[in-house]
């Protein structure tokens, strides 16, 4: 097992308020100096896509003139990984809105254990007035989850992915996000080619689907915490378009050789 000595986080913005990065960079940099003490080197990246309210004095790793898309955003930010001179043991996707910085130190923890190739923080979407499920009731609903990844079962994976376990928050061994990225580039072109318009969503669970099919033996989930659902993520107009949308990429990653 490899040790981990060197991170590279990467966050994609794009309608985010300057506080809210603000606020995430507070937790970025207390991440930074607790690696620092450990000897791990840490560097952390925006993406931007178009946004209005990122300084230019921020590190940023890609910069998009207009709003793009998370996928594209996504896209270009692994392949920029791959230029940096310095080649990390480790990539760390998370966002602004939804995902505790503190929790890259749980992964660092964890894959420096274990043999996990790429792991994924689940966060649970709760609002104060609810009651917060059972870790036992939550743990269950991930492993249902990964249950439906390979082969592949729609109704399953639309029940839990996003409205109730958003996975967006993702990191990969340099060597495992090197075999994925020929499929994930890939794969956006065939979305393209499909239906005659660019990938805006689910690159994150187009992922999802490659790496259980890929290297399924390499995976991991750890519980990555609660997130406040944006008011928008409960219409039931979004939850038709998430329904619509994870089709459109279970067709993708059918069409890349998933199961």
């Amino acid at each position: 097992m490899k040790n981990i000595q060197n991170i590279v986080v990467i966050t994609p913005v794009w309608n985010e308020s300057l506080g809210m990065i603000q606020q995430f960079l507070e937790g970025i940099d207390k991440v930074r100096r607790k690696l620092s003490d450990q000897g791990i080197g840490f560097r952390h990246f925006f993406l931007n896509d178009g946004a209005v309210n990122l300084p230019e004095e921020y590190s940023i790793l890609v910069r998009h003139q207009k709003n793009e898309g998370l996928a594209k955003t996504l896209l270009d930010g692994y392949k920029a990984v791959f230029q940096i001179k310095t080649k990390p043991d480790l990539v760390i996707k998370l966002d602004c809105q939804e995902h505790d910085p503190e929790k890259i130190l749980l992964i660092v923890d964890h894959c420096s254990h274990s043999s996990a190739q790429v792991l994924f923080l689940p966060v649970w979407y709760w609002t104060e007035k609810e009651e917060r499920p059972l870790m036992i009731d939550i743990v269950s609903l991930i492993v249902r989850f990964v249950s439906s990844l390979n082969p592949m079962d729609k109704g399953t994976i639309f029940e839990i992915f996003d409205r109730r376990l958003p996975l967006g928050y993702q990191c990969f061994r340099i060597e495992a996000l090197e075999l994925l990225l020929p499929d994930i580039e890939k794969g956006i072109r065939v979305f393209q080619k499909k239906f005659g318009k660019p990938a805006t969503w689910g690159l994150d669970f187009l992922i999802i689907l490659l790496a259980a099919n890929k290297i399924p033996g390499s995976l991991d989930f750890v519980f990555g915490g609660w997130s406040k659902p944006w008011q928008e993520n409960r219409s039931r107009k979004k939850i038709e378009i998430q329904r619509q949308k994870i089709e459109i990429m279970v067709e993708v990653a059918r069409e890349l050789g998933c199961k």
